[in-house]
């Protein structure tokens, strides 16, 4: 049985019902148990606690780049025991759709909710057609959407999947509408059944603080032939100057070029941990 098919499947999302998220995980998995999670980090405390076998959350926007509370739990994750069962089973890219929304008896906009990647997307629409408007960063679009149907003068940017449970009306469907928009999901838990081919890798390292360390690492992918698709840092706690990172690139576990280069990444990295080998998918 495909996990597509899973109805034991019991996964946490970000963000309220009507979020991204949720739409994506209710396309991804139909019939799974799915519960909301106001925030990625209590998403993770939840996985790890055991009241998830999965989550959803995401990873990166086509706009405003990775979604960095994401890529600390990951990071925080790779340092502990349950990586070698939770890890990033599936990518998922889907087109995203912005609306802006309100009350029906909002008639002057004064403020605006939304997480921070829509207002990154749609900053110069916004300029241009609210600049007065005070802008409010909430945790998720789907919680703006909640704020703005309490409060008169308010909207939110969120998706058309929002409209309904909160009663709101569209003001705009032009926000940031002159650029594609795209918001990459990540699967974290246990193995699923029957997954699709692994098509990329996520890694992260900590390395030697010294010159040349970072150049080691991309050298290994270079002469392996490992085109990169992702890399960021983070400041390590209490090691200043020092950073973590993560790094995802085209190549599955499985083949000789990866399994090489995890060889020779663990010889010169202070430490190492496969993160995730997974199919990236489009829905």
């Amino acid at each position: 049985m495909s996990a597509r098919s899973t109805p034991s499947l019991r996964l946490g999302y970000f963000g309220r019902a009507g979020s991204f998220s949720h739409l994506a995980a209710s396309r991804r998995f139909p019939k799974a148990q799915l519960s909301e999670c106001p925030t990625v980090e209590g998403a993770f405390h939840r996985l790890q606690a055991g009241e998830f076998s999965h989550i959803l959350v995401p990873i990166e926007n086509a706009s405003s780049g990775t979604i960095t509370n994401t890529a600390d739990q990951l990071m925080r994750l790779a340092r502990t025991e349950a990586v070698t069962t939770l890890q990033i089973r599936e990518a998922l890219a889907m087109r995203v759709e912005l609306v802006l929304m309100a009350r029906p008896d909002t008639k002057i906009i004064e403020r605006i909710y939304s997480h921070p990647a829509p207002f990154d997307h749609g900053r110069a629409w916004l300029d241009k057609h609210y600049p007065q408007a005070e802008r409010i960063t909430v945790s998720s679009t789907s919680e703006g959407a909640i704020l703005a149907s309490k409060e008169k003068g308010s909207a939110a940017i969120a998706g058309l999947q929002a409209l309904k449970d909160n009663r709101l009306k569209i003001v705009s469907r032009e926000v940031g509408k002159d650029t594609a928009n795209q918001t990459t999901f990540i699967v974290v838990g246990p193995a699923l059944a029957s997954p699709a081919k692994p098509t990329h890798t996520s890694l992260v390292f900590e390395l030697p603080h010294k010159a040349g360390s970072l150049v080691s690492v991309l050298q290994v992918l270079s002469r392996r032939k490992l085109n990169l698709t992702k890399i960021l840092s983070r400041p390590i706690p209490g090691r200043f100057e020092e950073y973590r990172f993560m790094i995802e690139f085209l190549g599955a576990a499985p083949k000789k070029e990866v399994a090489a280069a995890l060889v020779r990444l663990k010889k010169i990295t202070d430490f190492l941990a496969v993160i995730g080998t997974y199919p990236v998918t489009r829905i």
